[in-house]
């Protein structure tokens, strides 16, 4: 990459920031480094950018990123205007199957006001911020970031002010020439490089919309809990069912009992809980088709999302398996998620873990 050119310098004669074409060329410009305060000259030459250049040794480290935010303040106070960058509230929050609900509210897009008065460098309670405007009476703070973020002390400091405050970042100076006529787009006319630090219309608009959210879950929450009764209710009436389906067994002692034939089973239910010749696929699913299906099988069943993964993710690699028929995996999955084994055999077949 291209070294980066000092663009701005203080002229000595009324220490103003100024650009390299509004000075006379060479060391009759009268300017010093704003970085290091040692001389520089003005190079207005046809190969590159016209910058300034130091009198002698290497230009310093943080002359560039300091011209850059003392000019874009300078900027800022002369012309007393600013772009407010849109100011939205957001609240979000996740219901009991884990799925992600949000509410927001626009309270105004961004917009260009002109200031009635405006400082740099303003002391406000225990913080100064780079810029401090008034606006209708209402006083307003900037900060201005190049190549340092803002520090979070900084932040909370500005926050406790009580007072809108809002960030203006140049980082895209690090990589990008400064001249003046860039630096006023990104200043003046670029909404997408700020960001709101505090609006005291913020946290009223955050409380309003937390009500809203807040009965959104009550009522996610109560639906599933209606669900799952109706779900346990279903089950419990299956088992009946399957009771009484199945034939009284008489009591045999040991020495009444007759020997019944080898491959016989004492389950008499007349369909069998698990289709005859499904077995397990020779190679284990996806982990794409394995979230899809718990996602399915929550849904279906409203069990939340993390229980599901918790009893059906016990099992990662094919090797785990191989202690397990498909019906005694079902069968001890579907106790432990308390649903019937139809639901966990469907699992098993969207998450191709068994052949059709």
């Amino acid at each position: 990459m291209t070294a980066l050119l000092l663009p701005f310098a203080r002229r000595l004669s009324d220490h103003q920031l100024v650009s390299p074409g509004e000075v006379p060329r060479g060391r009759a410009c009268d300017c010093v480094c704003p970085g290091c305060e040692h001389p520089v000259l003005a190079r207005q030459g046809t190969e590159r950018e016209w910058h300034f250049a130091h009198t002698r040794g290497q230009a310093c480290a943080e002359g560039y990123g300091v011209s850059i935010h003392e000019l874009a303040k300078q900027l800022i106070r002369e012309r007393k205007e600013l772009l407010l960058p849109a100011l939205e509230a957001v609240v979000s929050g996740s219901d009991v199957t884990g799925r992600s609900l949000e509410e927001r509210e626009l309270l105004f897009d961004g917009k260009t006001v002109v200031l009635d008065e405006c400082r740099t460098r303003q002391a406000r309670d225990e913080v100064t911020a780079d810029v401090s405007g008034t606006l209708k009476g209402r006083e307003i703070l900037v900060e201005v970031t190049v190549f340092h973020r803002l520090m979070p002390e900084k932040r909370r400091r500005l926050v406790d002010t009580g007072l809108a405050s809002f960030q203006i970042d140049l980082g895209a100076f690090k990589t990008v020439q400064a001249t003046r006529q860039r630096l006023e787009n990104a200043i003046f006319r670029e909404p997408g490089n700020r960001s709101w630090i505090h609006h005291p219309r913020l946290e009223a608009a955050k409380a309003r919309l937390q009500l809203k959210l807040d009965a959104r879950l009550a009522e996610a929450r109560a639906q599933w809990e209606a669900d799952e009764a109706r779900r346990k209710e279903q089950a419990a009436q299956r088992a009946k069912e399957r009771e009484a389906k199945s034939p009284p067994i008489p009591y045999l002692s040991w020495d009444t009992a007759p020997i019944l034939p080898y491959g016989w089973d004492d389950d008499f239910d007349d369909e069998p809980p698990v289709p005859p010749g499904t077995i397990w696929r020779a190679s284990f699913p996806s982990a794409e088709s394995v979230s899809a299906a718990q996602r399915a099988l929550a849904q279906r069943t409203g069990i939340p999302i993390d229980r599901v993964r918790a009893v059906t993710g016990t099992i990662t690699e094919r090797g785990e398996l191989a202690p397990f028929s498909v019906g005694e995996l079902a069968t001890r999955w579907a106790g432990e998620l308390e649903v019937g084994e139809d639901e966990v055999l469907r699992y098993f077949s969207e998450a191709d873990y068994v052949l059709p």
